[in-house]
């Protein structure tokens, strides 16, 4: 049985999986280090080989880009063979469907590099990318837009469909295609709406959130964080009012490329793609009614990396499983998230279940989480550990969460170590959060606090005592002889966190 969070037996010490994605702007290459849905990748890279650029309808892919693609995917299997990959999955997108030449391609790269290419239809590039989409945000529901070079894919999840997966489309509308329109202004927006408007499923996903998922798009959000100092640089799970976000691309869309290189945050590789972007996206929002926008970091490859998984693979809450790995990397021991025992953090959130009779779902799942991540801290010194874990929990490679979450959780690990609120690093994120999430995030590490000074760190020790909430008390509840095991430092935090539920700590031998 595989307890929360923790991957499935069977995940472990299988082959190394490599994804390559022959994109119309770039070409990728990521590994994971197995095929588990929170894996983090061993290695990420991408080459803007720009196979689209200059491409009309049904032409041919030019010899240049084809040359400095082909250099890319022969280094990609280099490294792969040195990382030891078991299994490379490598596809092809809009450029390499709709060339002329695309599968002379392809037999070119298969023969240089011993790389064998898919081309995946636009259909199957939709879904893909929703299954990415909802991999990394299950429950997500709503619309999903990824943008690329050569095409726009437009997915409906839906709660109600195998997978969540509904009705998709794919349309010729990516950035190197609408720079290639001879077109601009009111004109170039008529023709955008023109393309949207085939999607005739797209009124029935009205006022939903839209996840958006491409280069162009995540480099609009890392724009808007850098012009509003967002202290948070982690951009999965980013959301904005539509109305912002659409203010913000009638302000790019109409900016020359001169203006944009001025801009210090642009990325320099998106530059001629940025102000395409933000017209396809503002003409999508205004048509779709997207309330939220919602960036995703995740898409098209993390879905091909999910149709590597098996039924249990898939079934893994990513957020758990993240938060477990990213604890396994600071292990005291080296065999799970706290080193002394699998399923600690599922023995942790039930021992402080009294203190919250009222959570929900989500806080609930937060809290597991924050008990998996309770120890990261412990090899830090002693008064650099409170910022410092809430840093690493701000900037892990978590998913499964939206960024009220992720702080949410990552003050939990700051007040697991702390029961000081005066730091000047973390009023930014405070700001972002409701009061009520702040105080639960002070609950549930300083629960956290005490529940490791009472074991030491061994959560089998936990069974000697219990929590119980009255209305003017917290009581710690232990046998007559074990009440002289408790120590000074444990009544201190069991005051302490009273404290902060409003109430007195009390010992209660019985």
């Amino acid at each position: 049985m595989n307890l929360p969070g923790e991957l499935p037996a069977e995940t472990k010490g299988k082959d190394r999986l490599a994804v390559i994605d022959v994109g119309s702007n770039s070409v990728r290459m990521v590994v994971y280090p197995a095929r588990a849905l929170a894996a983090p990748p061993l290695f990420n890279e991408k080459a803007m080989c720009r196979l689209g650029r200059g491409q009309t309808p049904g032409g041919e892919l030019a010899e240049s880009a084809m040359q400095m693609a082909v250099e890319t995917i022969h280094r990609f299997a280099h490294l792969a063979e040195a990382l030891e990959v078991g299994v490379i999955d490598a596809v092809a997108t809009a450029a390499v469907r709709e060339a002329a030449n695309g599968a002379a391609f392809l037999d070119r790269i298969l023969r240089e590099t011993g790389i064998k290419v898919g081309i995946l239809d636009g259909d199957e590039e939709a879904r893909l990318a929703a299954c990415g989409v909802l991999a990394a945000s299950p429950g997500a529901r709503g619309l999903v837009g990824d943008l690329g070079g050569g095409s726009l894919e437009l997915i409906h999840l839906d709660p109600d469909q195998t997978g969540g997966v509904g009705q998709r489309s794919s349309l010729p509308l990516g950035t190197l295609k609408l720079a290639a329109m001879e077109m601009a202004g009111p004109d170039l927006d008529r023709e955008i709406d023109r393309i949207l408007a085939q999607v005739d499923w797209m009124p029935r996903v009205k006022n939903a959130e839209l996840y958006i998922v491409g280069g162009a798009w995540r480099s609009l959000g890392r724009l808007e964080m850098a012009r509003t100092r967002y202290p948070l640089r982690v951009l999965h799970g980013y959301t904005l009012p539509s109305a912002r976000v659409g203010a913000m691309c009638q302000l790019i869309a109409g900016l020359g490329l001169e203006s944009l290189r001025r801009i210090e945050a642009a990325p320099k590789d998106r530059l001629d793609s940025l102000a395409s972007a933000a017209r396809i996206l503002g003409r999508l929002l205004h048509l779709s009614g997207a309330e939220q926008v919602v960036f995703s970091d995740h898409g098209l490859r993390d879905g091909m990396l999910y149709e590597h998984l098996s039924p249990n693979e898939r079934e893994v809450d990513p957020l758990l499983a993240s938060c477990r790995l990213t604890a396994l990397a600071t292990a005291r021991d080296g065999e799970n998230g706290l080193g002394h025992g699998k399923g600690d953090g599922a023995r942790l959130t039930d021992w402080l279940s009294p203190l919250f009779p009222n959570e929900g779902h989500d806080d609930s799942r937060l809290r597991l989480a924050a008990g998996l991540l309770s120890d990261i801290g412990w090899r830090i010194h002693p008064e650099e550990r409170p910022d410092h874990a809430m840093a690493d929990v701000l900037r892990a490679p978590l998913i499964g969460l939206d960024h009220t979450q992720r702080i949410k959780l990552a003050l939990a690990i700051r007040f697991r170590y702390t029961h000081r609120s005066d730091s000047h690093w973390v009023k930014p994120y405070e700001r972002l959060i409701e009061d009520e999430d702040n105080r639960w995030s002070r609950h549930v590490g300083q629960g956290l606090r005490l529940a490791h000074t009472l074991s030491g760190g061994v959560m089998a020790l936990l069974a000697d005592y219990r929590l119980s909430l009255d209305e003017d008390a917290i009581n710690l509840h232990c046998k007559p002889e074990q009440q002289h095991q408790i120590g000074e430092a444990a009544y201190k935090r069991l005051s302490a966190m009273a404290g902060g539920f409003e109430r007195a700590g009390r010992i209660v031998a019985e």
